[in-house]
């Protein structure tokens, strides 16, 4: 029972560790809050510029109709450009605007300097566990997405 208790404790801080971040973050950033799905899209986008809008479904494991309406929404938002792909003009890609590029990266700074300030509060021994467990969250993540695939969830 009480490694139930754990993982509902572990779970409940990482959901509101990160809604914590994802808020503050882009209110010290000055941007505009955006639904989840389209903050999803657009980080992919940034990041990963040039992906048809198919494989940027496939990546998020979302439907695709579901990013088509995302992708209409941030390009009336000046964030996306879609262009057709040169090397087969039957394709389209998808392609972060200077905006959408500052924007994230606003954000992603605005978090960075949120946790140092975060972390410098905490206890010195608290810091130095928070840093040190950094490699097994990441594990834990890629364990929670491949079991998160179709077929990988065993109930």
């Amino acid at each position: 029972m009480e490694r139930n208790s754990d993982l509902l404790s572990l779970g409940s801080a990482l959901r509101d560790l990160t809604r914590d971040l994802m808020r503050t973050g882009r209110r010290v950033a000055g941007v505009e809050p955006l639904p989840e799905t389209e903050v999803d899209v657009i980080k992919l986008v940034v990041h990963r510029p040039g992906m048809s809008p198919g494989r940027l479904a496939a990546e998020l494991r979302i439907k695709p109709s579901n990013v088509s309406a995302a992708l209409r929404r941030l390009a009336a938002a000046g964030l996306v450009v879609r262009e057709t792909d040169p090397a087969d003009r039957r394709a389209t890609r998808v392609l972060p605007t200077a905006q959408a590029i500052r924007n994230v990266h606003n954000v992603e700074r605005a978090r960075a300097a949120l946790l140092d300030q975060a972390l410098a509060a905490l206890p010195a021994a608290d810091r130095a566990a928070v840093l040190a467990a950094i490699p097994s969250l990441q594990a834990l993540q890629t364990a929670v997405r491949e079991l998160a695939r179709p077929g990988g969830l065993h109930e």
